[in-house]
């Protein structure tokens, strides 16, 4: 019961890390996109 409680806990660990892996990269996307609409405003004011 030990190993199943030990995989419970490392499988909740991984997604936990995966989630936050997510969130800082759709910050980062986010930061990316805002970038590229500034560009593409300022392109057009041109």
């Amino acid at each position: 019961m030990f190993y199943l409680g030990m995989a419970f806990l490392a499988v909740w660990l991984l997604v936990t890390l995966y989630l936050i892996y997510l969130g800082f990269r759709q910050r980062r996307i986010d930061t990316e996109i805002r970038s590229l609409r500034e560009e593409v405003e300022a392109a057009e004011r041109k």
